[in-house]
């Protein structure tokens, strides 16, 4: 199983992608991704539309994430949203934090005790039908919850439908 944990290095917070695997001395936790540091901001209320028209997944998740991002402060700059030095780029999915030394580095913001980034909407974007419809549910359902992002029954099955 595959999921994200938070290690406290020198007072900052980053998150790591790990898989538990069993070893002759028991369970040990496997990194498989560093995902980058953890960003706290406060958030305001979010207003994500009742229905959602998007014939697109990728429309479809920017439908959910925008609000979520303008609430915690985030503005629209040309192409791109920013909020301070972290920046969201909605034709790639990405969330990445640029410092004063023009180094581009992998952000993750925590949010609804979740994690968003690059690599949670990635997977959310790239997620794949089975023959098994319970399975699919509670794996795509996980998948947004450790995104942070919140979607009604609605939202969720008008998704799984453009999969």
């Amino acid at each position: 199983m595959v999921y994200v944990r938070t290690k406290n290095i020198y007072g900052s917070e980053y998150a790591y992608l790990v898989e538990s695997i069993k070893t002759k001395k028991g369970n040990r936790q496997k990194v498989k991704q560093y995902l980058g540091k953890v960003h706290v901001l406060d958030k305001k209320e979010t207003s994500i539309p009742e229905t959602i028209y998007a014939k697109k997944k990728k429309n479809f998740l920017l439908s959910l994430i925008i609000p979520e991002l303008e609430a915690m402060g985030f503005k629209r700059n040309r192409c791109n949203y920013i909020h301070k030095n972290l920046v969201f780029d909605p034709k790639k999915l990405s969330l990445q934090k640029h410092t004063k030394s023009k180094t581009i580095k992998e952000a993750v913001i925590k949010t609804n005790d979740a994690y968003l980034s690059t690599f949670t909407l990635q997977r959310i974007l790239k997620f794949k039908k089975s023959d098994d419809l319970n399975k699919d549910a509670q794996e795509l359902a996980k998948y947004f919850l450790e995104a942070g992002l919140s979607v009604s029954q609605d939202h969720f099955i008008a998704y799984y439908q453009l999969i």
